[in-house]
């Protein structure tokens, strides 16, 4: 899959069996599928409010874009996805508002990479008995939230995405109207991870307003 400028920027994104990299007039930056450690996914609206973005039921990849593919690649989503692909020594950045097709190239990337980092998560929590997603670290008695006072599992009610503008990555507590922890999805890293696996502790991890309206 090549993906070519939206604006009259000079640039392309290669994806294909070897991994993702962004070629540019001068420089080039690369990863193959295994040296990609982490992503990091921006959730953007534009135009009307959104109504469109949803997680598969499994919440494998976390993201799956529009309500169609066609309607995203034919870049009349109201939702505009960016991604970094972070590895040991290099990165790959690039996003809708830039690159046409984005949202499905994202999408198409989340998927790859997602079973893999999943089962290093999980390794991580059966070794040290939590695993941590930047700010948030999950564990079977209680979540942690950049190193606030543990909130305990009966206390908590949700961890869910929220729909602001980029859109957020929330914990609420039952009974309390502010989150006890909310930080955009770019600063969460393997989101669909961090969401899978809160979901697999018992946690409620669910679709909150970022999913389909009506349906």
């Amino acid at each position: 899959m090549e993906l070519r400028r939206a604006d009259i920027g000079i640039g392309r994104v290669i994806i294909d069996d070897h991994g993702v990299s962004r070629r540019g007039l001068v420089h080039t930056h690369a990863l193959a599928w295994l040296e990609i450690r982490d992503y990091r996914l921006t959730i953007e609206f534009h135009g009307q409010a959104p109504d469109a973005l949803y997680l598969a039921d499994d919440l494998l990849g976390a993201v799956l874009f529009a309500r169609d593919v066609a309607a995203a690649s034919r870049g009349e989503s109201r939702i505009r996805l960016a991604i970094e692909l972070v590895g040991r020594d290099d990165r790959v950045e690039f996003g809708a508002l830039r690159f046409r097709h984005a949202n499905e190239a994202i999408a198409k990337i989340v998927e790859q990479v997602h079973p893999r980092l999943l089962a290093a998560a999980r390794a991580e929590l059966a070794e040290q008995g939590v695993v941590h997603f930047g700010p948030l670290a999950l564990a079977r008695d209680a979540i942690t939230w950049s190193g606030r006072s543990p909130l305990p599992r009966d206390e908590v009610e949700s961890v869910e995405l929220f729909d602001t503008s980029p859109a957020c990555l929330r914990v609420m507590a039952h009974g309390k109207a502010l989150p006890y922890g909310k930080a955009p999805t770019a600063e969460i890293p393997n989101l669909g991870a961090a969401l899978e696996l809160a979901a697999e502790l018992g946690y409620r991890a669910h679709r909150s307003s970022l999913f389909i309206r009506g349906a």
